[in-house]
């Protein structure tokens, strides 16, 4: 089989499969492109290596796939042999990694710019996509120890914002978990493919959601009552869990990590918001860049107390393309993409 068509087939199942529902639909279609390069590499978390059966790595520009793979084992570690696909040298490549045991999407804090028929990495050098600390709350759910399930398909919003890249719905049965998801794209629309999990029917299920802009867990309204394979909402009418940002059971807790968020909108025709958290009070920096290495921008500029920030761009009188917004705080350095398309 053609490693093109190849590709096509594994995202094709990964969007078709029904368990578990929270796999991230990534796909390419080589056809549409005309050049690529191969990337090999090894992903780490806290020095650990990650690589997982279920796991994914997945280039973006944008917020386009432009590769996917899975892990091969070799030796004794799990490698990632990545091809990306572009039509153009000098695009930003971004990456995303998927734990499958945690159902959490990573962003991860490199780029790499697209050179045709590049080869970067090796298998006795290769390179090394670095996922920070665990974004979510680390809520897990054995489901081997249970013999009934449901599931819910469903979506939140937090004040106007939907839910992003890492963001999280679990359910509960008093204090044990019973279910975790992550949003899968569909159509624009990020949904929650929540598989639950019992002994028995009739349990008193309450939710809560992880929003990783904020950093917060925060408790929902609804409650459903458990009831053995059975279905709620549908991905033309989801559940809808409402989200209180009063109800937080984090406090005010200060975060532990310094973290760039994803832009959104992205892409973007007005004004786009930029959310970044810092681990402690620190000088910051907030810029934007255009691929030539321009400042176009600057957001943010001075000193900012620890925890949850938001900047704002607007894009009036800046070309259509592709930027890259940089944070500097504290001598830690983050950057994304961000798109603009004016109406």
């Amino acid at each position: 089989m053609p490693y093109g068509l190849g590709l096509m087939l594994i995202g094709w199942l990964l969007s078709a499969a029904v368990s578990p529902a929270q796999t991230p639909s990534w796909s390419v279609e080589p056809s549409r492109f005309q050049s690529s390069m191969t990337l090999t590499g090894v992903v780490e978390q806290d020095g650990r290596r990650l690589g997982a059966p279920g796991d994914l790595l997945a280039a973006f520009v944008g917020e386009e796939v432009r590769g996917v793979t899975g892990p091969v084992t070799v030796g004794s570690d799990a490698l990632f042999f990545l091809t990306v696909y572009a039509n153009t040298d000098g695009e930003a490549v971004t990456f995303r990694f998927y734990e499958a045991s945690t159902g959490v999407i990573h962003d991860i804090a490199r780029t790499e710019m697209f050179e045709a028929n590049a080869v970067r990495g090796l298998v006795s050098a290769p390179l090394v996509w670095t996922v920070g600390a665990a974004s979510g709350p680390g809520w897990q759910v054995e489901a081997a120890a249970f013999a009934l399930s449901m599931n819910v398909t469903g979506t939140f919003v937090v004040g106007e914002r939907p839910p992003g890249s890492g963001a999280l719905v679990a359910a509960f049965a008093g204090e044990e978990v019973r279910g975790v998801a992550g949003p899968v794209d569909v159509g624009g629309t990020p949904l929650f493919f929540l598989t639950i999990y019992a002994n028995i029917p009739g349990e008193t299920l309450t939710f809560r959601v992880f929003d990783p802009p904020t950093g917060r867990v925060y408790e929902t309204a609804e409650m459903l009552v458990f009831a053995t394979n059975g279905v709620v909402g549908t991905v033309a009418d989801p559940f809808v869990w409402r989200v209180d940002t009063a109800t937080s059971t984090e406090g005010d807790a200060v975060p532990s990590s310094f973290r760039l968020e994803a832009p959104y909108p992205n892409p973007f025709s007005t004004t786009a918001r930029i959310p970044y958290v810092l681990a402690a009070p620190a000088p910051v920096r907030l810029t934007v860049y255009d691929l030539l290495g321009r400042e176009v921008a600057r957001r943010v500029e001075g000193w900012r107390t620890a925890g949850p920030h938001e900047a704002v761009l607007d894009g009036t009188g800046l070309p259509d393309g592709l930027y890259l917004v940089r944070l500097d705080a504290g001598g830690q350095t983050a950057t994304r993409p961000l798109t603009l398309i004016a109406r």
